[in-house]
């Protein structure tokens, strides 16, 4: 990661200020948003959460090390250019966090002179935007393919390839059957159906409180299945 080089370390001391999250806090509303800085993640795991109808916070995106917060800031009319209310969104840290405050002007001009240093951020933040684009694409289809497709976004963020099988895939604990029927946009009882039904496909090779492994293999080959068809 570039943060990680001599360059960046003699940057930060200068221009990249880091805070400190710890877990349950808000480490950012979209409301609330600082239009010359851009926020990048440097350490933990954050949710992202929108209100539904009933008020109520639904998480609907996990963001990891290396991806962006406040992107919107580097539209070039920003200043006339704002979230409407209805779509606001606020990111809340799951474990401890840690984020770097980039300022804007520092980054657009460091992009100028390096793209390449920077390419990788922005690839992620459009791989972000195309996994959130085909939720959207399948949000017609079955619940089994939709818990599926979010089961597969988890793995990428936040799963944890075990020592003895690398087909086999940890997801961790808050990873619930509530996160993932928000993840999916499904209910909560046709999301239990469908861990089942994925269950039986060994798709889900084990689904404990403390102990919940995907077969990444099983899970991709059902994916393109599914979508081939």
């Amino acid at each position: 990661m570039f943060y990680e080089t001599s360059e960046f370390k003699e940057w930060r001391s200068v221009f990249w200020n880091a805070t400190r999250y710890e877990a349950g806090q808000i480490c950012y509303k979209s409301s609330e948003a600082n239009d010359d800085k851009v926020l990048l993640v440097r350490q933990g795991t954050l949710l992202v959460q929108v209100d539904n109808q009933r008020g109520e916070k639904v998480n609907t995106e996990i963001l990891v090390e290396g991806e962006l917060l406040n992107i919107e800031t580097l539209i070039d009319q920003s200043s006339i250019w704002e979230i409407p209310n209805f779509i606001q969104y606020q990111v809340v840290a799951l474990t401890p966090v840690t984020l770097y405050e980039v300022e804007k002007e520092f980054l657009l001009s460091h992009l100028y002179v390096e793209p390449r240093k920077y390419h990788h951020l922005f690839e992620r933040s459009i791989m972000q935007l195309i996994h959130i684009s085909f939720s959207n694409f399948i949000s017609i289809k079955g619940t089994r393919l939709k818990v599926a497709w979010a089961l597969f976004r988890i793995i990428g963020k936040v799963g944890v390839v075990s020592s003895q099988d690398p087909e086999l895939v940890f997801i961790p604990p808050f990873v619930t059957q509530t996160f993932i029927a928000q993840l999916s946009n499904s209910g909560k009882a046709r999301t239990n159906e469908a861990i089942k039904e994925l269950s039986e496909l060994d798709i889900i090779a084990r689904w404990k409180p403390k102990c919940r492994l995907i077969h990444l293999g099983h899970l991709t080959r059902y994916l393109k299945q599914e979508i081939g068809d």
